[in-house]
């Protein structure tokens, strides 16, 4: 298309990064099995805002040591959404015909969940480029131009010179992207064509 390889001359190489919890793996059911796995006489928290795990009761311990603790853990149980895999291979397929970039780019607390987080994307088959880790979630910035993700800490960091893809979730309502899916499925090779197109 003659657009876009207007754009690959004037921006260079275009570097799509693709978010895993919340984006493209369904984190939240995973974290409340794996609760309800360790705590079965208690009932994990519906998931209605970023923070619902720490309202749970961990016996004791800090909620938020043993989120970390308990991470990478999470990828045994947790499920790609409908239809994830066949949607970001899609894109896959599309970028790199006009030499394009896909980077999963994810923020991962510890070494077991960043080795669990490569172990999943592969078992799952996603294609992609990199993966990349970052410790804090507004530096995914540095790795990608176009970015898809549900966290309020990456969407309301986002650069004037990037471009957003917003996932729905119940944490993000007041979040705003550049443009808006209601889950993974809904991205589109249309939606990543005009999001290279507004990078100008």
């Amino acid at each position: 298309m003659k657009t876009l390889k207007y754009y690959e001359e004037y921006l260079g190489i275009i570097t799509i990064g693709i978010d895993i919890d919340g984006t493209i793996s369904n984190f939240a059911d995973a974290y409340n099995s794996l609760y309800k796995k360790y705590f079965p006489d208690k009932e994990p928290n519906i998931v209605d805002d970023w923070f619902w795990y720490t309202k749970m009761d961990y016996n004791g311990e800090k909620p938020e040591k043993w989120f970390k603790d308990k991470k990478a853990e999470t990828f045994d149980l947790a499920q790609p959404y409908l239809d994830a895999v066949i949607t970001i291979n899609n894109i896959y397929d599309f970028i790199k015909t006009h030499g394009f970039k896909l980077n999963i780019v994810t923020n991962q607390p510890t070494i077991e969940s960043k080795e669990s987080a490569k172990i999943w994307v592969d078992k799952y088959g996603f294609k992609y480029d990199d993966i990349i880790f970052v410790d804090v979630a507004r530096d995914k910035w540095k790795y990608a131009d176009i970015m898809l993700d549900d966290a309020p800490k990456v969407l309301d960091t986002k650069p004037l010179s990037k471009i957003s893809i917003k996932v729905e979730q119940l944490w993000n309502t007041e979040s705003v992207g550049d443009f808006t899916i209601p889950n993974i499925k809904g991205l589109t090779i249309n939606i990543i064509k005009e999001a290279i197109e507004k990078l100008k």
